[in-house]
């Protein structure tokens, strides 16, 4: 009966710390998106999909944005990363108009002013 003890709270320590390690993954996710939506208002349609790496450090998000200069719906992706929880870089990766912006130039020079050299 103690072997079988054992293995119970075993079970529960891995899955209590399994459970931060998605918490913080998750909480990058939403603040991406919450990102992402702010950066493109008014024109973000919807959020179809938020993937974060299982450590966190980096979530893409996807979704649909309206391309106001043609009156379309286009498809939308950004990349975040994290250092801990707080939010390191944004980069739009689609559409491309918005992959050109000074928010993604901004972020490329300060990630590669961090970088040793």
């Amino acid at each position: 009966m103690e072997k079988g003890r054992l293995i119970t709270i075993a079970f529960t320590i891995v899955a209590a710390s399994l459970t931060g390690c998605a918490s913080v993954a998750e909480k990058n996710a939403d603040q991406c998106e919450h990102m992402m939506q702010s950066k493109a208002e008014p024109a973000l349609v919807s959020v179809s999909e938020k993937q974060p790496s299982p450590d966190g450090r980096s979530v893409l998000v996807t979704g649909m944005i309206e391309d106001e200069r043609s009156n379309t719906v286009v498809p939308a992706k950004v990349e975040c990363r994290f250092d801990g929880k707080s939010l390191a870089a944004f980069h739009w990766l689609a559409p491309a108009t918005l992959g050109d912006s000074d928010d993604t130039h901004a972020n490329a020079q300060k990630l590669s002013s961090k970088s040793p050299k």
